[in-house]
């Protein structure tokens, strides 16, 4: 007799778990390989997308005959320099002066000039606070500067200390050498050569840049906050640097020259308008400013952002070199002003709150630290 043989019940049972155990690890297997491909192609997407914003923001510095813009700085530093949401929190008018309907009285009208005092030198840091021809400080909220008054401060309008009375027979003729209404271009005027600063250190919050080829332009960037929209309902975008429900991008604004003396308007004419002096700062045509002839008139008018809503910029930290005009300053003994202008700029990117969750990416920050050369006029 023939005897069949044939696979047992547990002979059974063991070779189907061993196959099924064969099969889980396998799909395992292909599983985390498929996971491990995914986050490595996230990985390289935010890697690509972060370098085509960086690219943005560099391209946008780097583009021919950029400067430091001094005057925006020097500006920027007599009005104010606390910061919220990532930027200066106080309007500077950029430059631009009007009418004087919300300055001081006393300040409006024209420029300020320094000038020494009777039998006392004026300092090298300029006449912003004291030695000007106010007598008192224009610094403050009220006190924009108009655009040239950072160059004022290196000039001594008063540099043999004598307060000119006696020459002119008359207080009204004050600081006057030659009695002729005005206190410059006397025989004391004095070019010092040296400082002021225009900002403490090299960190700044903002990029204020100028150019002077072909047409006169300035390019300011800034850092922005807003509360991620995306975010979960209940977050909330907190001082306290809580990156996960905040929405941090680069925002720029260009301005254009426009030559209309200080009422800044095309329809007045005066004998300084069109006279080839920068004196108005138009919002460039493809911005709609607020206010008439497109000109600026609040710290958030017109900001564009530079970068799509996903990309993040979690950290936007800035260093500019040098912090006065080597042009003026040259007689400074700091080798620092020296150097030729350049950005140092330290960056850390990431996405959104709704490109992290669709990507399930616990941390893909990409940090960035570069240093972008510019122009020395």
């Amino acid at each position: 007799m023939i005897k069949i043989k044939g696979f047992t019940l547990v002979e059974m049972i063991v070779s189907i778990t061993l196959f099924a155990m064969i099969i889980v690890i396998a799909f395992d297997v292909m599983w985390n390989i498929s996971i491990s491909k995914l986050k490595l192609t996230n990985k390289l997407d935010v890697n690509q997308d972060i370098f085509v914003a960086i690219e943005s923001i560099v391209n946008s510095i780097k583009d021919f005959g950029w400067d430091v813009d001094y005057e925006e700085y020097w500006n920027r530093n007599a009005i104010w320099i606390s910061t919220s949401s990532g930027h200066y929190d106080k309007f500077s008018w950029y430059g631009n002066y009007w009418s004087g309907w919300d300055f001081l009285s006393n300040y409006w009208d024209s420029f300020y000039y320094c000038r020494s005092w009777i039998w006392l030198n004026m300092w090298t840091g300029g006449c912003l606070n004291w030695f000007n021809t106010y007598s008192n400080s224009a610094t403050g909220n009220l006190n924009p500067q108009r655009f040239w008054e950072y160059t004022f401060q290196f000039i001594d309008y008063n540099s043999n200390k004598n307060d000119d009375v006696a020459n002119c027979w008359a207080w009204f003729n004050l600081w006057d050498e030659n009695c002729d209404w005005n206190i410059r271009w006397d025989e004391d005027d004095e070019n010092i050569w040296e400082w002021p600063v225009t900002f403490s250190g090299n960190e700044v919050k903002e990029i204020y840049l100028i150019r002077k080829w072909k047409t006169n332009e300035r390019l300011f960037i800034r850092w922005n906050i807003i509360r991620d929209p995306n975010a979960l309902a209940t977050a909330i975008c907190n001082s306290d640097w809580t990156w996960d429900w905040c929405l941090w991008n680069i925002q720029i604004l260009k301005l254009n020259w426009k030559d209309l003396w200080i009422s800044h308007s095309w329809s007045l004419t005066s004998s300084w308008q069109y006279d080839w002096v920068i004196d108005t700062w138009q919002c460039s045509d493809d911005y709609n400013c607020s206010w008439v002839n497109n000109l600026p008139n609040s710290i958030d008018d017109w900001w564009v952002n530079l970068l799509p809503s996903y990309i993040n910029v979690k950290k936007f930290k800035i260093f500019i070199y040098p912090n006065s005009n080597y042009k003026y300053a040259w007689k400074s003994n700091d080798s620092e002003i020296t150097v030729n202008p350049y950005i140092r700029l330290n960056i850390d990117m990431w996405y959104s709150w709704e490109r992290r969750r669709q990507l399930k990416l616990i941390n893909p920050t990409v940090f960035i630290s570069t240093s972008i050369n510019l122009t020395k006029n």
